[in-house]
């Protein structure tokens, strides 16, 4: 082979391996979930960790894995669509803390087991704080502050997602974007709880429970509001989180749910953001992406 052909044959290599190291790194077949402390289904049992599959990043996309089975036959069915086993980075807040694996059970016992894989190596799974009911959803068990588990070591956040004070003209878009999503509320009659009555709730009653600010000035907050409930239930409301642009305007997200982390978990140099799910018999995952234009639900029932 002449010296020209060696420099072609190397160039074509450095192409062909940047072009490997690209396509990996933008993301293309991560696959997201989480690790949860999952609570015992009877009496005598205990809290067992596993890690929930959720999502795939796939053609520029994220798909999230079949969840709403409505029989046994589907919890059954769809454990073949699930990878069989998966070698994991868990991590939160931006940071790696442990390397788990995988398997998929032979079948889903539970609505609410869907997706989960056992833990090769229980003793390795790591612990953040202490068990809460904060962290429960609709069991309202005390369990461990659930972790992303990533297929690749993808965590960073280059949004820079930070809690920060609310100034007060993002306050006012809060509760100009509350009260347009939220026109008519009610609350329960103090005379007879099966009833509702109507809700002259002001803005001053609306309080920002939490919020994060990325570094391009963009807002993400959930706000509570004491003893509402949708005026044709009389189950308590659940708080909203909503988005205020750079630009002032804003985007209501979703409701009965809290945020779990934020990273790039696909490497594509924007970060997306976790919610769990905590609804009335719904749990789940939320993901958002695309600067919020986007977003994909894991979602399953509990009975």
């Amino acid at each position: 082979m002449t010296d020209r052909q060696h420099r072609v044959m190397r160039l074509l290599f450095e192409l062909a391996f940047w072009f490997s190291c690209s396509f990996a790194a933008s993301g293309q077949s991560v696959i997201l979930g989480v690790l949860e402390d999952v609570p015992p289904v009877y009496v005598d049992d205990t809290n067992k960790p596993a890690v929930r599959v959720l999502f795939q990043f796939d053609g520029g996309k994220w798909i999230a894995f079949p969840s709403d089975c409505s029989d046994q036959d589907c919890l059954r069915r769809i454990v073949v669509q699930y990878p069989a086993k998966v070698r994991w980075s868990i991590g939160l807040n931006g940071r790696q803390l442990a390397k788990l694996s995988t398997r998929v059970p032979q079948w889903f016992d539970f609505y609410s087991h869907v997706g989960l894989q056992d833990i090769d190596e229980p003793s390795q799974v790591p612990k953040i704080g202490s068990r809460s009911v904060e962290f429960g959803g609709f069991t309202g068990e005390a369990v461990y502050h659930p972790l992303v588990a990533n297929s690749e070591p993808f965590f960073s956040d280059p949004d820079h997602w930070r809690g920060s004070p609310v100034p007060a003209n993002i306050q006012i878009a809060l509760h100009h974007a509350f009260r347009r999503a939220n026109p008519k509320l009610c609350k329960r009659d103090q005379t007879d709880e099966t009833k509702s009555v109507p809700f002259g709730y002001t803005d001053a009653q609306v309080r920002i429970s939490k919020a994060l600010k990325s570094k391009s000035g963009v807002w993400i907050a959930e706000l509570h509001l004491d003893n509402a409930s949708a005026c044709d239930d009389v189950v308590q409301f659940d708080e909203p989180w909503f988005v205020v642009r750079s630009d002032g305007s804003t985007k209501y997200i979703g409701e009965g749910m809290w945020l779990v982390d934020v990273g790039d978990f696909n490497n594509d140099g924007r970060s997306e953001i976790l919610f769990s799910i905590g609804r009335y018999n719904r749990g789940g995952y939320e993901l958002f992406y695309d600067q919020f234009a986007k977003h994909v639900s894991f979602e399953f029932s509990f009975h």
